[in-house]
Protein backbone atom coordinates (compact mmCIF):
# COMPACT_ATOMS: atom_id res chain seq x y z
CA UNK A 1 0.00 0.00 0.00
CA UNK A 2 1.39 3.85 -0.94
CA UNK A 3 1.03 6.19 1.84
CA UNK A 4 1.82 9.92 1.95
CA UNK A 5 3.20 11.93 5.02
CA UNK A 6 5.49 14.77 6.04
CA UNK A 7 8.25 14.50 8.43
CA UNK A 8 10.92 16.52 9.60
CA UNK A 9 14.26 15.82 9.56
CA UNK A 10 17.75 17.79 10.79
CA UNK A 11 19.11 20.37 8.17
CA UNK A 12 22.64 20.12 7.93
CA UNK A 13 24.90 23.16 6.53
CA UNK A 14 25.31 21.63 3.15
CA UNK A 15 22.38 19.41 2.48
CA UNK A 16 21.87 17.50 -0.80
CA UNK A 17 19.66 14.76 -2.28
CA UNK A 18 21.60 12.12 -0.88
CA UNK A 19 21.57 13.78 2.24
CA UNK A 20 18.20 14.02 2.25
CA UNK A 21 17.48 10.38 0.47
CA UNK A 22 19.68 8.32 3.56
CA UNK A 23 17.55 10.50 6.31
CA UNK A 24 14.79 9.32 4.38
CA UNK A 25 15.79 5.44 4.46
CA UNK A 26 16.15 5.41 8.21
CA UNK A 27 12.74 6.14 8.70
CA UNK A 28 11.17 3.88 6.06
CA UNK A 29 11.45 0.97 4.08
CA UNK A 30 10.40 1.76 0.55
CA UNK A 31 10.22 5.97 -0.36
CA UNK A 32 8.68 6.74 -3.88
CA UNK A 33 9.07 10.11 -3.92
CA UNK A 34 9.50 12.97 -2.28
CA UNK A 35 10.08 16.72 -1.94
CA UNK A 36 11.52 19.79 0.50
CA UNK A 37 8.26 21.70 1.68
CA UNK A 38 9.65 23.98 4.24
CA UNK A 39 12.90 25.39 5.23
CA UNK A 40 13.54 26.27 9.15
CA UNK A 41 15.54 24.79 11.54
CA UNK A 42 14.65 21.33 10.28
CA UNK A 43 14.12 20.00 6.57
CA UNK A 44 10.24 19.34 6.08
CA UNK A 45 9.74 16.52 3.51
CA UNK A 46 6.73 15.36 1.58
CA UNK A 47 6.95 11.86 1.15
CA UNK A 48 5.30 9.06 -0.43
CA UNK A 49 6.22 5.64 0.81
CA UNK A 50 4.98 1.57 0.36
CA UNK A 51 4.26 0.20 3.49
Amino acid sequence: MIKSGIVKIKKIDDFDNLYVEQELSKIFKSVIRWAIVDINDDLTVSVSFEE
